[in-house]
Order: structure tokens, then C-alpha cells, then sequence
């Protein structure tokens, strides 16, 4: 046998024998029992001892920092991070089992993706997740690799997106152990844009919405004098149309982040020249959207908010003296939260944000294409 075979032969072993543990770790996972478990990844590891969370692969990296104010993106200029997500990691990660250990030949690592992002040959890279404490102290470090495939990695080839069963990882630098796990832990991706509390502001219960660029000439302006009355130009006895006003209204009840800009001065974000939009509510707020260039699909975007929410209930006319103490109770619940929503939303002031077109394409409409159609003349 040529060098050269013998380099192939040994090749082609070491892709089987790679295969091999995929496969056989895969059904260890979907069929040891319970008993068979070794327990917890990291033994002890509690959530309230966790204040960061570092995360990054070939590409891309993203610490989650725990403040007085929660948890924040320092990526993102430490802007809020979704509580949600990161709760959910944190508990996974406390919960985790082990499925199965295994010895990782060195030979092996790379085929299992369990290469460490922080080493210098980051071909093979698998994802570096670091939990620690207050005072920096590492509490884990895992390398996360493949995930475990329902029915196998290589059976699980053309059939689409196989189902996610586990994942393979090494722990704290111990490079040479193959461990399995019983969840795929799909949130743990480094990028920062995933990472972000998504929800920004919500206009609800509009009286009054305009449009202006960035020279202050007005585009249009819509008002209404009760939430079941028709929207209409205010300086025009001419009604918009009606679908398309609502649609503008729709827009701005939910406006989310697609991504938040860390250092705004660097991008030519159109902002000291946007397009203007101003909604006031019949609670007393006054919202100013300030939209700029587009980048993609997308549009540089701020947000100011100010008012107050009215302190007391009007009575209705006519009300009735048995209603009067629920309705009251009403306004008052309703007003807490208004408030706490607009204390949040007060905070978006100091970023600069990515807005997808699609969400804010009513809000940019000239005047004339807010004019109801023409339909033709029927031919008789």
C-alpha cells in the first residue's frame, strides 16, 4: 500500500469512527433511562450566583450583564436584553443532564465541532459560553458543539430540519471528554441583535398623528375627536382614506427593534435631517418618532416621549352613583400601568435603533397616497 493510501484509508477511519459516535450518542440520548443519567452538568450551580453571561463563536461574541436595572447587552451600548430569553438559558443551563461520556481523541474535535472559539485554528469552532459571578469569577465554561439529531446525524440527512434531541459540549477546559446532554440549548447563539428586549413603544389610543420632513414642512396631519370617530385631515374638510388612516394608527400601536445601534456617530443614520412623525393620545402623551436612512431592510430610528396621563376620571354624564366607585377603580389601575409603561418607554430615548421598513412603510406615505382611490365610471 502506497503513502498515499494509507493517508486516504486513515482518513476515511477517522470519518467513520467519528460518525460512529454521533450515531451511538444520538440513540444513548433518545433511549438511556433516566437511571442511566449522571446528573447535573455543574453540580450546585445556582442562578442568583450568575451576574454575566459570555457567549462567542468564530464570528461573533456578546456579553449579558446583570445590573440593578436587569440585565443588559454591553454590545448594544447595554441596552435591556430580553429577561425572557436569558431566564430561559439560565434555567436550562442549572438543569442540564448528562446523557452520555464519552473519550474525545484530539483527532475527533474538530469533526464534533468542539473546537474553542478562543483558540487560534477557529475552523472547526464550536460556541464558548461562560457563566460568572459578580466578582468576574468563572463559574462554568462549556464548548458547545453538534447538536444530538433525532435518529442520528447522518440518518438525519436530506429529511430537512432535523429535530434537535441534545447537544454534544466539552466543560471547563476538559478537552478531552465528550459530554452529551439532554437539551440542544438553541438560545445559546453569540449574536447580539437575538439578545435585545425587542419591544419598544406602544401608541395606544390615538387622537392626533403628522408626518414633516426633516426642513419642517408638513406631509399630513390626522385627527379624530373620539376613538369611534373617522380619522380626517385636520387643515381639510377632505376624509382620508380610511383603511389606509387606520393602517398608520396600526403601525404605531407596536413598534419593535430589529436591532439597536451601538455607536450611532459611526453610521450615517439620515437622523439630523428625518422624517418626523408626532402622535398624540387621549391620555395625555405625546410621542415623536424620528425616522432616517434606510440600511436594507431597514430604518434608523429614534423615539422621545412626553406627557403625563390625567390624574382624575371626568364622570361621564348621567352616570349612575353605584358605577362610579368601579369605573374610579378602573382609572386608577389603568393609570398605574400607563404610567409604568411610559417610565420604560421614556428610557428608549437614549438609543438609536433598527426598524424594519415593513413596520413603519404607512407611516411614510406622502399626502396624495393617502387619498381614497378613484374608481372608474361604470360604462352603462
Amino acid at each position: 500500500m502506497s503513502r498515499r493510501q494509507l493517508v486516504i484509508v486513515l482518513a476515511v477511519l477517522a470519518v467513520l469512527a467519528a460518525a460512529g459516535i454521533a450515531v451511538t450518542l444520538s440513540d444513548r440520548a433518545a433511549w438511556a433511562p433516566a437511571e442511566s443519567r449522571s446528573g447535573q452538568v455543574v453540580p450546585g450551580l445556582r442562578i442568583s450566583d450568575i451576574q454575566q453571561i459570555a457567549l462567542s463563536d468564530a464570528a461573533d461574541e456578546v456579553h449579558l450583564v446583570r445590573g440593578k436595572e436587569g440585565w443588559s447587552v454591553r454590545e448594544r451600548a447595554d441596552f435591556p436584553a430580553d429577561t425572557d430569553r436569558v431566564g430561559d438559558l439560565l434555567v436550562r443551563l442549572a438543569e442540564l443532564k448528562v446523557v452520555q461520556r464519552e473519550a474525545l481523541p484530539d483527532k475527533l474535535r474538530g469533526r464534533m465541532q468542539l473546537v474553542d472559539p478562543k483558540d487560534k485554528d477557529t475552523k472547526d469552532a464550536g460556541t464558548r459560553l461562560e457563566l460568572k459571578d459578580a466578582k468576574s469569577t468563572v463559574l462554568a465554561r462549556f464548548v458547545l458543539g453538534k447538536k444530538v439529531l433525532k435518529g442520528g446525524q447522518e440518518s438525519a440527512l436530506g429529511r430537512g430540519e432535523p429535530e434537535a434531541t441534545g447537544r454534544y459540549l466539552t466543560l471547563n477546559g476538559d478537552s478531552s471528554t465528550l459530554l452529551a446532554v439532554s437539551d440542544p440549548l438553541s438560545q445559546a447563539e453569540p449574536k447580539a441583535s437575538q439578545w435585545i428586549l425587542k419591544d419598544l413603544i406602544r401608541v395606544d389610543r390615538s387622537r392626533s398623528i403628522s408626518a414633516a420632513v426633516g426642513d419642517g414642512k408638513a406631509r399630513w396631519n390626522f385627527t379624530r375627536n373620539s376613538e369611534s370617530a373617522d380619522w380626517r385631515f385636520a387643515d381639510s374638510s377632505v376624509k382620508p382614506d380610511l383603511q389606509k388612516a387606520t393602517d398608520i394608527a396600526s403601525a404605531l400601536y407596536w413598534i419593535n427593534a430589529v436591532d439597536v445601534v451601538p455607536d450611532p456617530a459611526k453610521a450615517d443614520t439620515g437622523l439630523d435631517h428625518p422624517v418626523v412623525i408626532k402622535a398624540s393620545t387621549f391620555d395625555g402623551l405625546t410621542y415623536t418618532l424620528r425616522i432616517g436612512n434606510k440600511i436594507g431592510e431597514n430604518y434608523y430610528f429614534r423615539v422621545a416621549v412626553t406627557g403625563e396621563p390625567p390624574q382624575a376620571r371626568v364622570p361621564a354624564k348621567g352616570e349612575k352613583a353605584e358605577d362610579t366607585a368601579k369605573k374610579d377603580k378602573e382609572f386608577e389601575e389603568g393609570r398605574k400601568k400607563l404610567l409604568e409603561r411610559l417610565d420604560r418607554e421614556k428610557r428608549l430615548e437614549r438609543w438609536t435603533y433598527l426598524v424594519a421598513g415593513s413596520t413603519l412603510a404607512p407611516l411614510l406615505r406622502d399626502r396624495v397616497q393617502l387619498m381614497p382611490e378613484k374608481r372608474a365610471a361604470r360604462k352603462s
